[in-house]
């Protein structure tokens, strides 16, 4: 399967996740189906972002890369308010956000991005391995943000997290995965 394919086979599986969620109630469960949703949506993000917005910007320009940047942008702060209001009153409207956001996003790469990278950039596309690329991503810290990280380290109990650097979270967080 190329990258392309395996892309819009997690839209699909980020929706489904979406759908789950949207019928719940605060739980364990709901809980569980955040986290899963915000980190299949960080790696996902974190893979177009470092290797097929490149090839985006040589093939669409750099309009299209910053427009798909920016939704990438309200998509992290999206998920980090339905993170935030897990247990609290707001979550289905800030679930219905995340949703309104990423559909749009999704639209317009399966139905102009991702066509145009196959005729014009296939034999860029072709050589890219989903699996590597994600296995690429899910062992760097540089892509998250740092209440990504922030979130890890709380997690994880981390003592003086309030107070450090992006650096010093994911130095935390790898020392702590260690």
């Amino acid at each position: 399967m190329n990258v392309l394919d395996h892309l819009t086979q997690e839209h699909r599986k980020a929706e489904q996740l979406m759908a789950q969620l949207q019928d719940t109630e605060p739980s364990p469960e709901r809980d569980q189906l955040v986290a899963e949703l915000t980190e299949a949506l960080r790696v996902h993000m974190a893979v177009e972002e470092r290797f097929i917005y490149p090839i985006v910007v040589d093939v669409l320009g750099d309009e299209a890369e910053e427009e798909a940047e920016i939704e990438h942008g309200l998509a992290r702060d999206g998920i980090d308010k339905i993170n935030e209001l897990c247990d609290e009153p707001g979550f289905a409207a800030a679930l219905d956000m995340v949703k309104a956001g990423i559909a749009h996003h999704v639209k317009e790469e399966e139905q102009t991005v991702f066509p145009e990278l196959r005729a014009k950039a296939a034999d860029r596309i072709e050589p890219l391995v989903p699996d590597e690329l994600e296995s690429a991503v899910r062992s760097s810290s540089e892509d998250q943000t740092r209440d990504e990280l922030y979130r890890q380290a709380q997690n994880a109990n981390v003592p003086g997290r309030s107070t450090m650097s992006k650096q010093e979270l994911a130095d935390a967080v790898s020392a702590d995965n260690s």
